[in-house]
């Protein structure tokens, strides 16, 4: 009889405990839920534990920051990429139109191939030249051909050379390996002078080529 009670006794031991375990497995995983701040509830399928439906975690949050630093990251290339890609195309455009300014140059000072100068008489010619020489209105800075030849640096050595020939300015700043007379002139108005090149058949550019042509003959005999 004593064993007996003894046995509904381990009976209803073992039944509270169990009932205890289930009971208190919700609160357990409820905590677990709340602590952690990630974890869903879902329907409790048949057969499955009561905990189950507070035991699976969610990432949305971090996952999602996580796409937005990846986006954030590859929007901040792309305009780093658009912002090099702008600049080249800036810089080629800017030297493409280097480039076509110094052929437009270089074709103003170079003679035409249908070239045909001013014909007059060689004196008034020159007589006109030697007053072209020292006019200062030819410029738009206010100098005049004397103001390099006759106040500045004078000629230099090459001048002393038939024509064509090699001038280093008209290398540096026009790309031309040779000059004729009257190229150089044409040189001179537009650099140091910074005016428009003259008419290839004027007068003007035949008096300045005129006086130049004694002004060169002049130089070499005080060599």
């Amino acid at each position: 009889m004593k064993m007996e009670q003894n046995d509904a006794k381990r009976q209803r031991l073992l039944r509270n405990l169990s009932y205890g375990a289930i009971a208190s497995a919700p609160l357990i995983a409820l905590a677990a839920y709340s602590s952690a701040g990630v974890m869903a509830a879902q329907p409790v399928e048949p057969g499955s534990s009561p905990s189950a439906a507070y035991l699976i975690p969610v990432a949305e949050g971090e996952a999602e920051a996580e796409a937005r630093a990846e986006g954030e990251a590859e929007a901040e290339a792309e305009g780093e990429a658009e912002g090099e890609a702008e600049a080249e195309g800036e810089a080629e455009a800017e030297g493409e139109g280097e480039a076509e300014a110094g052929e437009a140059l270089r074709d103003a000072v170079t003679r035409p191939a249908d070239y045909q100068p001013f014909e007059g008489d060689p004196e008034a010619l020159a007589a006109l030249g030697e007053d072209l020489f020292y006019n200062r209105e030819l410029s738009t800075n206010n100098l005049a051909c004397a103001s390099c030849h006759m106040e500045g640096a004078g000629y230099a050595d090459t001048f002393a050379q038939p024509f064509p020939h090699h001038v280093e300015m008209a290398q540096r700043d026009f790309g031309l390996n040779e000059v004729h007379l009257d190229e150089m002139v044409q040189i001179c108005m537009v650099s140091p002078m910074a005016a428009e090149p003259l008419d290839w058949d004027s007068e003007e550019l035949a008096a300045l080529v005129e006086f130049m042509k004694l002004e060169q003959e002049a130089f070499q005999e005080g060599r």
